[in-house]
Formats: structure tokens, C-alpha cells, sequence
């Protein structure tokens, strides 16, 4: 359960206890009101005969006399008792109000939590985004080195058997050997082996380092790439170049 599911679950609960505690208070004043009726009526009327020695009377004046009796005790009794639930129902308002109040900062806090919360999701997710596309320029900057080393190292190959082919026709004395030709020959080769190698390290560097964007990888290959034809240089007209845009 997440830390808003928990807020409003807590906040679900305090409410249901404060109704429950605000109907059982009500309940109690209400049958306090209520007895306090049945109460007084018997009393009244024992007051009464005991005050007064009578009994059921037939005489007109008598009940007259009685009935203001007890619209001169119950009518305080009622307004008093009126007045305090007035009383009692303006401080359940006012507690109302208070708990309402309560409820709505609670509401404020959770939602101010819920909306930080939504916004490191969004954060997150959308640095998950830059992240695949910089691992997936990565990937297609590997695949397009990957593709010219095996096309340059096929391309050393092809010499390399040429010149295994004349190296041995001149031990079978069916070529002349020419030290120039021999020497340009073994410094191509040269060049071949330490621009696959420098390859080799710039692949490494593009598969273990660390990019923060996708201009960053373009700029490592780009470099690499300059700096490998620049320090390497192999005089062949079939050399293949690769794309460093």
C-alpha cells in the first residue's frame, strides 16, 4: 500500500471515529432531554397532591387551577431544556466545522504529496526515456562500427594473402624481389593492424563509458574516428570510410 493509500485509509478512519463519537453524544443529550420530561411529569403531579391534598376532582375551577399548574412548571422546563439543545446543536456545528477544517488540510497534505509524487514518476520515467534512446544510439553507433571493422579487417585480409601469394612467388623465384615493394607492402599491412586495433579500443570505449546524451556518443565516435584515420593512415584507393555524421 502506498504512502496516499495509507493517508486516505487514516483519514477514512478518523472520520468514521469522530461521526460514531458525535452520534453517540447526541444520542446520550437526547435521552437526557427525554427522561428529564418523563421525570418531571410524575413529580409535578405528586408536588401537586401532596401540596394541595386533592385527588381527582369534578370541579371545573380545580383542573383550570391544575393545568396552569403545569403549563407554569413544564413551559420553563421545555424552553430550558430547548435552549440547551440550541446549545448542544451549535456546538456540534461548531465541532463540524472544526473536523471539516481538520479533514481539508489532511486533503491539502495528501494531495500535495500525491502530486510530488506523480511528478518524480514522471521524472523518472522520462529519464528512462533519454536513457534508451542514448543506449539505443549506442547501439547503432556499435553496429556501424562493428560493420566498417569487419569490412576493414576482410580488406587486410585480402592483402595479407597477396602478399603471403608474392612473398611466395619469390621464394619460388617467379618474381623479382623488390625491397620498395616489400617494404610498402609490410607498412600497409602495418597500418591495417593498428587501425583494427585502435578500432578494437574505440569499441571498448563506446560499449563501457559513460553518456550522458546522445550528442556525447556522436562526439566520442566522431573524435575516435578522426583520430584513428589521422594517426593511422593507410595509402590504399580501396580503403572504405565510414559515415561520422
Amino acid at each position: 500500500m502506498s504512502a496516499g493509500q495509507e493517508s486516505i485509509t487514516d483519514l477514512g478512519l478518523n472520520e468514521l471515529e469522530l461521526a460514531t463519537r458525535r452520534s453517540k453524544t447526541v444520542d446520550f443529550f437526547s435521552i437526557v432531554l427525554v427522561g428529564s420530561v418523563f421525570v418531571a411529569i410524575p413529580l409535578s403531579v405528586y408536588f401537586y397532591r401532596e401540596a394541595f391534598n386533592g385527588g381527582l376532582s369534578a370541579v371545573p375551577d380545580r383542573w383550570s387551577a391544575f393545568g396552569s399548574y403545569i403549563g407554569g412548571v413544564f413551559g420553563p422546563l421545555v424552553s430550558f431544556l430547548t435552549l440547551l439543545a440550541i446549545l448542544k446543536t451549535i456546538g456540534l456545528q461548531k465541532e463540524l466545522l472544526d473536523t471539516q477544517r481538520h479533514e481539508f488540510k489532511a486533503m491539502q497534505k495528501l494531495q500535495a504529496k500525491t502530486l510530488g509524487s506523480q511528478l518524480a514518476q514522471i521524472e523518472r520515467a522520462s529519464a528512462e526515456a533519454d536513457r534508451r534512446v542514448v543506449e539505443e544510439t549506442r547501439l547503432n553507433v556499435l553496429k556501424t562500427l562493428d560493420n566498417y571493422s569487419a569490412a576493414l579487417r576482410r580488406e587486410y585480409e585480402v592483402k595479407r594473402r597477396g602478399f603471403e601469394q608474392f612473398f611466395q612467388w619469390v621464394m619460388d623465384k617467379k618474381a623479382a624481389p623488390n625491397s620498395d615493394q616489400i617494404e610498402g607492402m609490410l607498412s600497409k599491412l602495418s597500418g591495417y593492424e593498428k587501425r583494427l586495433a585502435s578500432l578494437t579500443m574505440l569499441y571498448s570505449d563506446l560499449c563501457f563509458d559513460e553518456f550522458a546524451d546522445v550528442a556525447s556518443i556522436k562526439a566520442c565516435y566522431k573524435s575516435g574516428m578522426e583520430k584513428i584515420w589521422a594517426e593511422c593512415s593507410v595509402d590504399t584507393a580501396d580503403d572504405v570510410r565510414p559515415r561520422q555524421d
